[in-house]
């Protein structure tokens, strides 16, 4: 391969004359505010969406209102009287309402407790209603579906439960469904008042309407029966228990002073003989054996430490020292030392003088150690005595503690006796004085509430109002599906039309190419069918092209797009046919060195092909190769080059091209994507003019812009943009005044369908 001479590449456009969106000055999309057209653009183009959302929501709303159980809901009012016709004032049990909040939410929890709930269940026997028994309704689909299984859990429960377990399993579970009876009457009920009066609304809900005013009207009844009976009930059990434990108090309080004076007698207990004595006594005790114990400890002392010097052979205690023997024995030990000392000076230790006195002071060390043991025994027996003397004197402060002990339980007793004889005395008093009053107050007792209305069968049901649930329902869905549709469009990043593509690039769109059905190939199209979509539109970009400048024709048209899979090879073969179809001459150049797609396309070998025309012998003609179907020239690549740019950027190059534009009207070079490698900027300073294709709803907005910045900053010149791979149909839908709409209206008159 021969050297390739490198060029130098022209310098590149001033960026200010770019558009301002590739300068970050663009245009916005919409002016500052709220756009109504656009609003209502998304809207007509989502409206399927918004429709869908509206029906199904509508519907299914629609269906589960009707599914569901009407129940209607019974009022009944009672208002608490606060005036009372009393002719005396009766104690706080039977006494009147005060009037205030406090006591109408008193009254409003009483209305709501579960005691009364109880009696009315009880009354009603709500046990035998299926609204409020589940074992009464009808299994479902799933109940009757779970029923075997449930019936082999308690079977198998009942093998492994003992008898005893199961009849408290059943007690247990009859309690649980009798609570949950109640509670559901309770859930039924609503007791209601508006903070200004003293109504009281009890609302009752049910299936039935009947049986709705029926258990708001016992609600009532049960509750002003209780008020009454209440005061009743406290009048007159406060009158028997009162005239009952009269007699009996009198009993007690004459037994309790008795049992006090006769414990007092039994236990010669008075409060002067009290446990002075005993104090007295555990005080004089408690100092004898301090005495004592600290004379014992004394002893053990002076007894220890006397052993301890006779171990160590050294006796200096005041004990023995004392002993008149002991100081003669030390006094003749002392003259048979100094007489020792004396003689040492004249005879030999083993002298018999020497022997004899040494004998003698033995004799005495014998003795005195004989008189201190004697004194060590007479020590021991003073420690004998004295602990003896301590633990006699223990011994009786422990009996007479046991003494004092056993007298303050009784005292306790005595006590407690005293307090029981003057609580009776107390209470015997405070019952005589209550009795006497209530035995002489007179009231006729009422309610401290009344009827204002009864309940009556309501005529509609309260639940479920079918045109309120059903209208929110509609705007509900209404509103979730213009929330989709706004969402749908936001996420919605792709050029779909000539509009946008010319706001946000600032070129023109050369023209539309639809997508066709996978079972035909695209180029072949172009061929097989000339009067097709795909073939017209391709002559209309063909006439746009040539239109882009008037007085120069472009002659080098340069394909290539920002990412793969754009349809850029296939469009490039498609217009390089088509020219040759109409009775032009075209070359297609296969300029993608790493990934080429010309031959493969083609169905053809990839050599010869590009990389022999840099070769030393290159010969031109003989790497160009004709296509049978249509007489296009085209020349293949093989990958695999390690300079691509280098050759592509190379004089041969651009001589190759100049020679090229002579012979033939119009040169498509297939160059890879924008952003995948810098080849394409290369070549585009080759070329006179770029197509650039976006595939139509899926190339994101900003990688073409990013894209299309970078070549128009390094010099390409681009005469326009292609929207590639268009789905016809739904194009026509969205409405826009382009090509796109008459193909999607008129596709079947082509006969074909679009991808």
């Amino acid at each position: 391969m021969s050297e390739v001479k490198q060029i130098d590449l022209p310098k590149p456009r001033a960026v200010a004359n770019l558009p301002k969106v590739l300068n970050g000055s663009a245009p916005k999309a919409s002016e500052d505010g709220i756009d109504l057209h656009q609003i209502f653009g998304i809207l007509r183009r989502r409206a399927n969406v918004i429709l869908g959302c509206a029906v199904i929501g509508t519907v299914l709303a629609t269906v589960w209102v009707f599914q569901l159980t009407p129940r209607y809901t019974a009022e009944a009012t009672v208002m608490l009287e606060t005036r009372r016709n009393q002719m005396v004032d009766l104690t706080s049990m039977i006494a009147g309402l005060s009037g205030d909040q406090g006591a109408v939410r008193s009254e409003m929890e009483i209305l709501k407790s579960r005691a009364l709930a109880e009696k009315v269940a009880n009354k009603l026997k709500i046990d035998e209603w299926p609204e409020f028994n589940v074992m009464l309704t009808k299994p479902g689909f799933f109940d009757a579906l779970m029923d075997p299984l449930s019936w082999i859990a308690n079977a198998l429960q009942s093998l492994t439960t003992p008898p005893s377990a199961i009849v408290a399993s059943e007690e247990a579970r009859t309690r649980d469904r009798k609570a949950a009876e109640v509670g559901a009457l309770m859930a039924h009920m609503e007791i209601a008042n508006d903070g200004r009066s003293y109504l009281i609304k009890i609302h009752a809900q049910s299936t039935n309407r009947q049986a709705a005013a029926l258990i708001a009207n016992t609600y009532v009844d049960f509750y002003l029966l209780d008020q009454v009976e209440a005061k009743f009930d406290a009048t007159r059990r406060a009158s028997n228990w009162l005239n009952d434990q009269l007699s009996d108090l009198r009993d007690k309080v004459r037994d309790s002073e008795r049992a006090v004076a006769l414990f007092k007698e039994q236990n010669n207990l008075s409060e002067a003989k009290g446990t002075s004595l005993n104090e007295q006594r555990l005080s004089e005790l408690n100092s004898q054996l301090i005495i004592a114990a600290a004379e014992r400890a004394q002893k053990e002392t002076s007894l220890g430490q006397l052993q301890s010097q006779i171990r160590a052979g050294s006796i200096d205690s005041a004990a023995v020292l004392d002993s008149p023997l002991v100081q003669k024995l030390r006094s003749d030990e002392a003259e048979l030392m100094h007489k020792k000392a004396e003689l040492s000076t004249r005879y030999q230790p083993s002298h018999p003088t020497m022997v004899n006195l040494q004998s003698s002071i033995d004799e005495i060390k014998r003795k005195i150690d004989e008189e201190a043991n004697k004194t060590v025994r007479g020590l021991q027996g003073d420690v004998n005595a004295a602990r003896a003397k301590e633990t006699s004197l223990k011994g009786t402060l422990a009996g007479i503690q046991k003494t004092a002990t056993e007298e303050g339980k009784l005292d306790v007793p005595l006590r407690e006796l005293q307090r029981e004889a003057d609580a009776n005395k107390l209470l015997y008093e405070n019952f005589l004085t209550r009795f006497k009053q209530t035995t002489t107050e007179e009231d006729i007792q009422q309610a401290d509430a009344r009827l204002v209305s009864a309940a009556l069968p309501p005529r509609v049901p309260s639940f479920p109002n079918k045109s309120v649930l059903i209208g929110f329902s509609l705007l509900g869905s209404i509103f979730i599906g213009v929330a989709a549709a706004f969402l749908l469009e936001r996420l919605d990043n792709g050029f779909r039309n000539s509009e946008q593509v010319e706001k946000l690039l600032g070129v023109a769109t050369l023209g539309l190419v639809p997508g066709v059905v996978r079972q035909e190939l695209p180029q072949d199209v172009v061929v097989k069918r000339p009067t097709s979509q795909y073939s017209e539109s391709i002559r209309s970009i063909r006439t746009a092209l040539r239109y882009s400048d008037i007085d120069h024709p472009p002659k080098v048209v340069l394909i290539t797009s920002s990412l793969a899979g754009e349809g850029k090879t296939v469009f490039a073969c498609s217009l390089a046919r088509s020219i040759a179809r109409s009775g032009g001459k075209s070359l297609l150049v296969d300029c993608d060195l790493r990934r080429p797609s010309v031959a493969k396309l083609l169905g053809v070998n990839s050599e010869p092909g590009m990389l022999d025309m840099f070769s030393e012998n290159g010969n031109i003609d003989s790497i160009i190769r004709v296509d049978e179907e249509s007489g296009m020239h085209y020349i293949p690549s093989k990958g695999g080059t390690a300079n691509p740019q280098d050759l592509l950027g190379s004089q041969q190059m651009r001589s190759f091209l100049e020679r090229m534009s002579t012979r033939y009207d119009l040169i498509v070079l297939d160059a890879p994507p924008v952003l995948a490698v810098s080849d394409p900027i290369i070549l585009s300073h080759f070329a006179d003019t770029t197509l650039y294709l976006v595939r139509w709803e899926k190339t994101p907005r900003p990688i073409v812009t990013g894209a299309m910045k970078l070549l128009r900053t390094n010099g390409g010149s681009v005469a326009g943009v292609v929207l590639s791979r268009v789905n016809s149909r739904k194009h026509a839908t969205y409405g826009y005044g382009d090509a796109g709409y008459y193909y999607g209206r008129y596709s079947n008159y082509y006969g074909y369908h679009q991808s």
